[in-house]
């Protein structure tokens, strides 16, 4: 586990000196550790409508099972999350507004396949990555039609098991393929989207000053 220190002042709106913790998994680009700072796209986006808040922050990197557990048990304050990363939604306060959104889809070495949808993967031997819900409460199990070949940790590993063709396609997101194809420039990837996901900032109600905090994030974020 790894916090990340981001310093802003604390504003009335959370009526409290403690700084807010928000609990990440390390998902590049959007949000990733780099020497003790966390960085990506949604982080820049967290900055932004925190500085606008005023309030100090803390960045924990968290494992995805654990971060899910942390976010649940409340030792950690927000994350930013797809909406079934949640299991308990009433105790949250959500955004109203994504702070990004992102692509979900098959990640292929052939060109030309007909996959727009889950069940158009149940064609090929695919590669999933554990711990992650992909935005819907359908499973992915071979009890369930799906010829699945390997369970990786990781986008990283995922993708190396398919240049080694333990699978035909990954199921995995956009920005971390774009991550992970630049390291691969002489192989040819193929991406087939399948889904779009909103990603919300969900705030725990029990953190201090949770109300105010998001009334104003939800104010704040219609202008950046």
């Amino acid at each position: 586990m790894y916090i990340v220190s981001v310093c802003f002042c604390v504003s009335s709106v959370a009526n409290s000196s403690r700084s807010l913790t928000w609990g990440y998994v390390n998902f590049a680009p959007y949000h990733y550790d780099v020497d003790g700072k966390v960085q990506g796209l949604i982080a820049d986006r967290v900055e932004r409508l925190f500085k606008q808040v005023d309030l100090h922050y803390n960045a924990v990197e968290l494992p995805a099972k654990r971060a899910q557990l942390y976010i649940e048990q409340g030792k950690v304050d927000f994350s930013t999350v797809i909406d079934s990363f949640i299991p308990t939604p009433e105790k949250f306060f959500k955004s109203d507004a994504p702070v990004y959104t992102i692509k979900l889809g098959a990640i292929c070495l052939q060109p030309n396949l007909s996959i727009s949808s889950f069940s158009d993967l149940k064609r090929y031997p695919v590669i999933l990555i554990s711990g992650y819900t992909y935005g819907t409460d359908k499973t992915f199990t071979r009890k369930d039609g799906y010829q699945i070949t390997v369970e990786a940790q990781t986008h990283e590993n995922a993708i190396k098991a398919l240049i080694f063709e333990r699978g035909e396609c990954v199921l995995g997101y956009y920005g971390p393929f774009q991550y992970e194809n630049a390291k691969y420039p002489e192989q040819q990837f193929h991406f087939y989207q399948i889904q779009q996901l909103p990603v919300h900032l969900f705030l725990s109600k029990d953190a201090p000053g949770a109300e105010s905090i998001i009334t104003t994030i939800n104010r704040i974020a219609e202008n950046l």
